[in-house]
C-alpha cells in the first residue's frame, strides 16, 4: 500500500513549522531511542493534532510562538499511543510503511512508544521557555495528562467490546471518548496555554468531543468505502471490532443475518480476507455505508455550530471549515 486518499489536515504554514521544529529535534542521524522517535514520527500523517492545537490556540488569543513546543507534544503522545495500538491490533502497517513493532521488534516498539510519551512531556514544559506563562503550562499538563487517561479507559473497553454486538449508543459513547478525547487532547492543551476562558474552553470540548465522533465513523468507513489510508482495511474484522458500520447493518439485518455478524466478529479461523469480504457485502447491501455516512456528517455539523460561542476570528472560521464535509469526515 503506497496511496493514500486521506488528506493532510493542517495548512502549508503549520505543517512546515511543525515539521521544522520535529526535524531540530530528531535529526536525520540520531540513534537509540531517538531513532525510534523519528522513525514514528516522520513521515507525518493529518498533522490533525498540532494543527488544532495551534489554531485553538489562536482563536483563544494564544500566538504560535509559545505553543509550537505543545503543537510536537501532542504529537509525539498521540504517535506513541500509536506505536501500541498497531502491536495491540496486529497491523503491520503505519503510514505507508511498516509499522515500528514490523521494523524494529515488538519490545523495541513499546519501548520508542514509551519514550514518545516522556518527549511529550519534555516538549510542553519546553512552553515555559518559549514564553507560557508557567500557571498556564500546568493547566496544560493536566489537561494532557486526564485526557491520556481517558482515551486509555476508552482502549481498554474497545478491547473488551470485541467480538460481539453492542448497542449504538455504547458505541458512540465509547468513540467520544476515544477519538473526541484525542481531539480534545489538542484544543485544550491550546486553548489552556492562551488562557482562554471557561466558556471558550467548554465550546471547544463540544467541538472536539462531537468532531472525534464524527472523524472516528469516517476512520470505521474506511474498510468498506474503498478509502486507502496507509493502514490495513482489514484491521476491525480480524480483531473482531464491532464499528457503527457493523452495528447498523445487525440493526436492519434478519435474524439469519444478524447471526452470520456475529459469526464474522467471533471468527478468529477463517482467513481474514474472506471475513472481511463476507461482512463488506452485508454492510453494503444494508445500507450501513451510507447512514454511517449521514451521522458522521451530522456529528460534524453539529461540531461547526458548537464554535458559535467563540469570538469571530479567522481562526474560529477554520476550525469551523474543518467540519465541512470531504476535509476530515
Amino acid at each position: 500500500m503506497t496511496e493514500i486518499d486521506v488528506p493532510q489536515v493542517a495548512d502549508l504554514e503549520i505543517a512546515a513549522l511543525v515539521r521544522a521544529e520535529v526535524e531540530r529535534r530528531w535529526p536525520l542521524d540520531v540513534q537509540g531511542i531517538e531513532e525510534l522517535a523519528r522513525y514514528g514520527l516522520i513521515p507525518f500523517g493529518k498533522m490533525m493534532g498540532p494543527w488544532l492545537l495551534i489554531r485553538s490556540s489562536l482563536a483563544t488569543g494564544g500566538d504560535v510562538k509559545s505553543v509550537l513546543p505543545a503543537a510536537v507534544a501532542v504529537e509525539c503522545i498521540q504517535v506513541g499511543a500509536m506505536m501500541h495500538d498497531d502491536i495491540v491490533d496486529g497491523d503491520p502497517q503505519r503510514r505507508s510503511k511498516l509499522a515500528a513493532h514490523a521494523a524494529f521488534g515488538q519490545g523495541t516498539a513499546i519501548i520508542g512508544g514509551d519514550g514518545l510519551f516522556f518527549h511529550g512531556f519534555a516538549a510542553l514544559a519546553d512552553c515555559q521557555r518559549a514564553g507560557a506563562p508557567v500557571e498556564l503550562v500546568g493547566a496544560a499538563l493536566t489537561i494532557l495528562s486526564q485526557t491520556g487517561l481517558r482515551i486509555g479507559n476508552a482502549a481498554v473497553e474497545e478491547i473488551r467490546m470485541g467480538r460481539s454486538i453492542c448497542s449504538t449508543s455504547t458505541y458512540l459513547n465509547m468513540i467520544k471518548d476515544k477519538s473526541g478525547a484525542l481531539l480534545w487532547m489538542a484544543c485544550g492543551v491550546g486553548a489552556t496555554l492562551a488562557g482562554a476562558d471557561r466558556k471558550s474552553l467548554a465550546a471547544l470540548r463540544s467541538y472536539s468531543d462531537l468532531l472525534g465522533v464524527g472523524y472516528q465513523i469516517r476512520d470505521d468507513l474506511m474498510a468498506y468505502d474503498g478509502t486507502r489510508a496507509g493502514k490495513p482495511n482489514i484491521s476491525d474484522i480480524r480483531n473482531g471490532r464491532p464499528t457503527l458500520p457493523v452495528l447498523l447493518a445487525h440493526r436492519r439485518s434478519t435474524r439469519e443475518q444478524q447471526r452470520l455478524i456475529e459469526h464474522l466478529l467471533a471468527d478468529t479461523t477463517t482467513p481474514v480476507e474472506e471475513r472481511h469480504e463476507a461482512m463488506a457485502e452485508i454492510v453494503e447491501v444494508s445500507g450501513a455505508v451510507r447512514s454511517a455516512r449521514r451521522m458522521s456528517h451530522l456529528y460534524a455539523h453539529l461540531a461547526g455550530r458548537a464554535l458559535d460561542e467563540l469570538p469571530p476570528s479567522v481562526h474560529r472560521d477554520v476550525l469551523v471549515e474543518l467540519t465541512v464535509p470531504g476535509r476530515l469526515v
